[in-house]
C-alpha cells in the first residue's frame, strides 16, 4: 500500500513543471465532446467542482471555480488544486482570466480548498481554506492539517497572497476538517463561517471573526446554535446571509439517511431559514430543514449580492464520487445557472436570474390543448428554455419529455401528477446511463393545485426545471445522442391546456472570451 507521503512525493508539484504539449493535448480532447455545453461554465479539461469567490467588484462579476485541469492524466500525475478566475459585466458572457489562486505555498501545499471574496475599498478581499497534511508521529500517522489563508486582488485582477495565514488549525472540538469559509460584513466587523466536523464526528458550522477593516487578524469566535447537533458527520460550504428580513444558513451535510422521497444523492444541499442570527449568543432561531434541490445532481452552492440588491446562487452541477460519461474526454463537472433567491413563507424560492434571457433567440408560442394519449411535438433543439402554464383542471397526469429521439423512444421524462400532487423526472431513457445505482428516477410531493407553473432550461448535457415560481427544483445531467433534440408532451385521464413560450438559446457563458 502506498503511504501518503509517497503519494506526494510521487505527484508533480506545478503545472508549470508540464509541458505546455500535455495541456494543449487534453484541452483538444476535451474540445472534442459531444456534450459540451452551450451557455453553463465548464472546464477547459480537468475537474471543476465548487464555486467560489463569487462577488461584484470594479464594475464586474468575479466567478471563480475549484480547478485540477489534469486530473483524469495519469502521466504526469499531478496535484494541482485551485481556483480559476473567470469576469463578466452580464453573468452570461465571460472573459477567462487564467489561474486565480494556485497550490503554491505551505499553507495550500496540498489543496487550495473552497473559500469566498468581499470588495473592501479598492481591492477585493478573498479568503480559503488551504489543505495540508503533516505526520504526527511516524511516516504513516498523517493529519489534516487546515489553514485560513488570505489574499487581495487588485484592480487590475492581480492576486497577492497574505505572508501568514488568518487562521490556524480548527477548533478545539473540532476535527481537522474545517474548511470553505463565506465572508461577510456585519455593522463594521467581518465574520466568515466555515463547515466543520465535531470530535463526536457530527457537522457543524463555526464562525471566525474580525474587528474593524483590518483583515490581517482574525479570531475563532464561536459555533452558530443550531437545533441539528447530529445532522450528518460534516457540514460543507456553508453559507450565511439575510434576505426578505429572514436568516438563512445554506449548507451541505454529508452523511443523511434518505427519508422517503427525501435525501436521495449521495450528498445533500439545502438550508435553514429563521430569525436572523444573534451575534452575541450565536443563537439561531429556524425551521425545518429543507432540501434545495429534488433532482439528482447538485452540491457546494455559493450565493453574493448584486448591485441593485439581488442574492444570486450557484451550485457545482455534479456530486463527487460519480462518474460522469465526460471523462472520457478528460473532464468533468459544471455550474449551474445563476438562479435568483427570495424567502416567502419561510422557503427559499430559487429562479433562473434575469440576465439569462439575454440567451433567448427564436421564440415560439403555445398554446395548445394536450388530448389524451397524443403526443404533441413543442419544438426541436438541443439548447431551448420552456416558460409555460399547465392548466390541469381536466387531467390527472401531464407527460413532458425533454431532449427526445424522434420516435420518442428516449427521452428525459417529467410526470406532473396531478392527482397524486407530486412530480417526478425520470433519466432513465435519457441517453448513456450512468450512476443508476443511486436511482434514476426522483420525485417531489407539493401542493400545486390544478395549475403549475413550469420554467425549463435544457442545455446540451443538462436539465434545470423550475416548478411553481422556483418552490421546487430539480437538476440533473443527462447525455443524450445529437439527434435527441425533440420535445413532444402528452396527457393521462384527461386533456391539459399549455400556454406559454419555447426559446431557442444561444451559446454564451461556455464560449469564453480570452
Amino acid at each position: 500500500m502506498v503511504s501518503r507521503a509517497e503519494q506526494f512525493q510521487n505527484m508533480v508539484k506545478h503545472l508549470s513543471q508540464v509541458s505546455p504539449a500535455i495541456v494543449r493535448t487534453e484541452e483538444q480532447l476535451t474540445a472534442a465532446s459531444p456534450f459540451r455545453q452551450q451557455f453553463h461554465l465548464e472546464p477547459k479539461s480537468g475537474f471543476l467542482n465548487d464555486p467560489n469567490g463569487l462577488s461584484y467588484f470594479n464594475g464586474q462579476y468575479h466567478l471563480f471555480y475549484q480547478w485540477t485541469p489534469l486530473a483524469f492524466k495519469d502521466n504526469p500525475k499531478i496535484w494541482h488544486h485551485g481556483w480559476y478566475h473567470l469576469a463578466s459585466k452580464d453573468l452570461v458572457h465571460w472573459q477567462d482570466l487564467g489561474p486565480g489562486i494556485e497550490s503554491d505555498c505551505q499553507w495550500d501545499k496540498h489543496g487550495t480548498y473552497s473559500g469566498s471574496a468581499i470588495p473592501v475599498g479598492e481591492r477585493l478581499f478573498l479568503i480559503y481554506t488551504g489543505n495540508t497534511w503533516t505526520n504526527t508521529q511516524s511516516l504513516d500517522d498523517w493529519r489534516r492539517l487546515p489553514y485560513q489563508v488570505g489574499a487581495w486582488m487588485d484592480r487590475k485582477n492581480v492576486i497577492t497572497k497574505l505572508k501568514q495565514p488568518l487562521i490556524t488549525d480548527s477548533f478545539p472540538d473540532c476535527t481537522g476538517h474545517f474548511r470553505d469559509p463565506k465572508i461577510w460584513e456585519h455593522q463594521g466587523d467581518y465574520y466568515a463561517v466555515l463547515g466543520a466536523q465535531r470530535q463526536n464526528l457530527t457537522g457543524t458550522a463555526k464562525l471566525i471573526k474580525t474587528q474593524g477593516h483590518d483583515l490581517t487578524k482574525w479570531e475563532k469566535f464561536g459555533e452558530i446554535q443550531t437545533h441539528e447537533p447530529h445532522f450528518g458527520y460534516m457540514w460543507e460550504c456553508p453559507d450565511y446571509f439575510e434576505l426578505n428580513g429572514q436568516g438563512v444558513l445554506l449548507f451541505s451535510p454529508q452523511g443523511l439517511l434518505p427519508q422517503g422521497e427525501k435525501y436521495q444523492n449521495i450528498y445533500q444541499t439545502g438550508c435553514l431559514i429563521g430569525q436572523p442570527l444573534d451575534y452575541q449568543s450565536l443563537e439561531f432561531e429556524h425551521g425545518a430543514f429543507q432540501e434545495l434541490d429534488a433532482g439528482f445532481d447538485f452540491y457546494a452552492t455559493q450565493t453574493f449580492q448584486t448591485p441593485d440588491q439581488r442574492r444570486i446562487m450557484y451550485g457545482w452541477f455534479g456530486i463527487s464520487e460519480i462518474e460522469y460519461p465526460t471523462v472520457k474526454y478528460h473532464y468533468s463537472g459544471c455550474l449551474t445557472i445563476p438562479r435568483e433567491l427570495s424567502v416567502k413563507h419561510d422557503h427559499l424560492y430559487q429562479q433562473p436570474a434575469r440576465e439569462l434571457q439575454a440567451l433567448r433567440g427564436q421564440a415560439t408560442m403555445i398554446d395548445q390543448s394536450v388530448s389524451e394519449l397524443t403526443k404533441l411535438p413543442l419544438a426541436k433543439q438541443a439548447a431551448q428554455e420552456f416558460d409555460l402554464q399547465v392548466d390541469l383542471h381536466d387531467c390527472q397526469q401531464l407527460i413532458l419529455d425533454l431532449r427526445a429521439n424522434a420516435d420518442d423512444s428516449q427521452y428525459t421524462r417529467l410526470i406532473i401528477d396531478q392527482a397524486q400532487q407530486v412530480c417526478r423526472l425520470s433519466r432513465k431513457r435519457s441517453g448513456i446511463s450512468f450512476a443508476e445505482e443511486y436511482g434514476q428516477t426522483r420525485s417531489r410531493h407539493f401542493k400545486f393545485g390544478k395549475q403549475l407553473h413550469l420554467q425549463i432550461l435544457v442545455d446540451t448535457s443538462s436539465v434545470e426545471i423550475f416548478l411553481q415560481d422556483g418552490a421546487v427544483v430539480f437538476s440533473a445531467r443527462i447525455f443524450p445522442a445529437a439527434e435527441q433534440t425533440r420535445t413532444f408532451v402528452a396527457s393521462h385521464g384527461g386533456s391539459a391546456k399549455i400556454n406559454g413560450t419555447v426559446w431557442n438559446l444561444k451559446g454564451g457563458a461556455a464560449c469564453l472570451d480570452s
